[in-house]
């Protein structure tokens, strides 16, 4: 496989649920859009010569998945669709809009994870990694419930306030 093919075949992967998660939320049916991320999948691979390498592959993905959804629709037009086509592009470009924040704010937040002790990690770890219950955690560590509670709120007060900071300076 060329450089460019595993650049497309590593991108779509990386963005998969991205791309299906925008599909799904303009059709609200898993069939149709496991159908249309297919389509979609195929424009992307004959179109990737435009893709400027660097720059947000969901982002093009997506602006390209939206003239897919608007030719599904109207293939549809006999069944009864509760939207207009210009009130989903609106919901389309919103939805574009709000994944990128997204992405934004799980780069802050991964960033922030830093600055955080290695023994309070290891706590957020176990509770949201792993899906540890607080007591299960307290009991293996030999401390109240109420301490790993504390902890657990310490460690998002610090990780709120580090990415409030950083949103701060991205919009300056």
């Amino acid at each position: 496989m060329s450089n460019r093919g595993e650049l497309y075949s590593t991108l779509l992967i990386k963005n998969r649920h991205r791309i299906y998660g925008f599909i799904y939320s303009m059709v609200h049916d898993h069939h149709a859009s496991e159908d249309l991320f297919q389509d979609v999948s195929t424009i992307l691979w004959e179109k990737f010569d435009r893709y400027v390498e660097g720059s947000d592959f969901a982002v093009w993905a997506m602006s390209i998945a939206r003239f897919c959804i608007l030719n599904w629709r109207r293939k549809q037009s006999r069944l009864a669709l509760p939207l207009d086509d210009d009130v989903l592009i609106k919901l389309a470009d919103e939805s574009v809009k709000v994944s990128c924040e997204f992405d934004d704010l799980r780069g802050y937040l991964r960033d922030c994870c830093t600055i955080i002790p290695s023994q309070i990690m290891k706590v957020l770890h176990a509770r949201y990694n792993r899906d540890e219950k607080v007591s299960s955690i307290a009991k293996r560590k030999n401390k109240s419930v109420r301490s790993i509670y504390l902890t657990l709120q310490k460690a998002h007060n610090m990780l709120l306030d580090c990415v409030e900071r950083k949103m701060g300076r991205s919009l300056q």
